[in-house]
């Protein structure tokens, strides 16, 4: 892969109370399989676009959980760069947004998720499907 060329994706941490909605990932999924992780997925742009990382993120918790965030404000949380086990370089950009009020989620695409939940930061740390970096993450989140 060309050293200049990352994959960018973008996730969406939503939030309700004292808990926030994850998923576990689906037992075929390339990355992460059975393991719990936030909601989201790549860029796919074909045409310039202005506020591609808020759309992206919109239409992923849409496309994965069912849930329409187009009346929640998304508040930037951070980024991340690292390499996969596979060698890609990826640029991880997170949001957080308040649940909108009345929408359940629910496994929207079962070929990447196996359930859809949420999760006090205290169950997460009990779960060992959880991956260590995810609890640092919402405490940081949950700080803002």
């Amino acid at each position: 892969m060309d050293s200049e060329l990352y994959a960018v994706t973008v996730c969406v941490l939503i939030r309700r109370g004292n808990t926030w909605l994850l998923v576990l990932r689906a037992p075929g999924v390339a990355y992460a399989p059975n393991m719990i992780g936030m909601i989201g997925g790549h860029v796919d742009v074909t045409d310039p676009e202005a506020g591609v990382l808020e759309v992206t993120a919109r239409r992923e918790v849409v496309e994965e959980v069912g849930i329409d965030l187009s009346q929640v404000p998304l508040t930037y949380l951070e980024s991340e760069f690292f390499i996969t086990s596979g060698g890609e370089r990826q640029i991880t950009v997170t949001f957080t947004a308040p649940a909108p009020p009345g929408d359940e989620a629910y496994v929207n695409a079962p070929a990447e998720l196996a359930e859809v939940g949420w999760w006090t930061l205290d169950d997460l740390e009990a779960d060992p499907r959880c991956p260590p970096w995810l609890p640092d993450l919402l405490r940081r989140a949950g700080a803002r």
